[in-house]
């Protein structure tokens, strides 16, 4: 990791410690998730991961948490969406994804304007998302999307201008597959 992403790494979790205080004492609902996950794994368990520039992608980003629960986030328009509701991402604000502890099989998003369910999961799966999962920062013209060290794993796939990408954020013990298709077009 080069010396300004590691700038942009420390900046972001000075930022992400800031909003955690100010979303345990809004959110009662946040702080019981955030209270019971740290007690858990541990009080340095919430980190930033390897922030990843979402905007200026192509539209729709499709961003998988606890690998089985999609959400849409589209750039031209800097908004998150899943099948109950939708945010659309202000300049300056950090939004917080994760589950409520007693699990309600409710994706939600925190933040400073609002408390949003925002998209089903299936509680009966093996993996589910973490109770503190993911954070969007909104800086300045930049969203950018973190993992915050959930125990589920995140997944992000869509394209830039420049090329198609799949980012992933798991465990080790998380096996990738890839199967390779020659391509029908000519090499540019």
């Amino acid at each position: 990791m080069s010396a300004i992403a590691l700038e942009q790494q420390r900046s972001l979790q000075t930022k992400l410690a800031a909003c955690v205080g100010a979303f345990r004492r809004k959110y009662t609902s946040f702080d019981d998730a955030f209270s019971s996950y740290t007690a858990q794994y541990g009080d340095d368990s919430v980190r930033v991961y390897e922030p990843f520039k979402m905007s200026g992608t192509i539209d729709p980003v499709t961003i998988i948490l606890g690998r089985t629960t999609p959400l849409l986030y589209r750039d031209s328009k800097r908004v998150l969406a899943g099948t109950l509701g939708s945010v659309t991402l202000m300049p300056g604000e950090i939004y917080i994804l994760g589950r409520r502890r007693s699990p309600d099989s409710k994706l939600i998003v925190w933040s400073s304007s609002e408390e949003l369910e925002i998209e089903h999961y299936n509680s009966r799966v093996r993996i589910i998302p973490s109770r503190i999962h993911a954070s969007i920062f909104s800086v300045r013209d930049d969203v950018l999307f973190a993992d915050l060290g959930s125990s589920s794993g995140s997944v992000l796939v869509g394209e830039s201008s420049k090329e198609p990408f799949v980012v992933q954020y798991s465990t080790t013990s998380a096996g990738v597959r890839r199967v390779t298709i020659p391509s029908k077009y000519p090499r540019k």
